[in-house]
């Protein structure tokens, strides 16, 4: 009866090989895939996407990461801070991972989300730098659940969030970096857990940072330095 594990059920095995490759080399992501096609399935329910579609949903969120195996460790693993080359390669995991989907014929429903999980609604995001509606609604809809999950769970340089403060942040990032109707059902959602967002102003870094590696930027002073060194 629940509609998450329904879908699930029908993933194909290259799905599940996949996303386990990921979070294989990766121990602080352990589980994120799964929770966040879990949240994006729930949202998706929410603003009303029909059954065809919400697979798709459900499976572009479970491998919303995969291009991160082509991230070497000593990037994808790094404790400290990233320097500029490294973000790049960080970056370019949304085009990598919608390559490879691209070559299985069972997992092209999923390409959408895998590219433009990371296209912000202001248009500052990447790789296409799209925005508002010419995102895919499922991509806007992953980018949600993406950072939420992100933000709520442990990483190696810093504990979660709480989830009211996570949700505060989100919540003020609704028509800047969120779909607002992505964000509107999202909050139906925590809302049925007693969670409620407090007014706040966002901290972009922290949301960008989350959904990326959950890494802190180096500030550009940080960098001129390291460069003079």
């Amino acid at each position: 009866t629940d509609p998450v594990q329904h879908l699930s059920r029908g993933h194909p095995e290259a799905l599940h090989a996949l996303t386990a490759a990921v979070e294989a080399r990766d121990p602080y992501t352990h589980g994120h895939s799964a929770r966040v096609a879990e949240v994006s399935a729930q949202i998706g329910l929410r603003v009303g996407m029909e059954p065809g579609a919400l697979r798709r949903l459900c499976q572009g969120a479970s491998l919303h990461d995969i291009g991160k195996i082509g991230v070497p460790d000593q990037v994808l693993n790094k404790p400290g801070s990233l320097m500029p080359d490294e973000w790049t390669l960080i970056r370019a995991h949304p085009v990598v991972g919608s390559d490879m989907a691209g070559k299985v014929p069972s997992l092209r429903g999923s390409l959408a989300v895998i590219r433009h999980h990371h296209e912000r609604w202001d248009g500052s995001g990447y790789p296409d730098r799209m925005a508002g509606e010419d995102i895919p609604l499922p991509a806007r809809i992953a980018a949600v659940a993406d950072v939420w999950d992100a933000l709520t769970s442990d990483r190696a340089y810093r504990p979660a969030w709480p989830p009211d403060k996570a949700l505060a942040h989100i919540a003020a990032a609704s028509g800047t970096l969120f779909d607002p109707l992505c964000v509107e059902a999202f909050v139906d959602l925590v809302a049925e857990r007693s969670l409620w967002p407090e007014r706040t102003t966002f901290d972009p870094e922290a949301l960008l940072a989350a959904a990326e590696r959950c890494h802190p930027r180096r500030r550009a002073g940080a960098e001129a330095r390291s460069a003079r060194a």
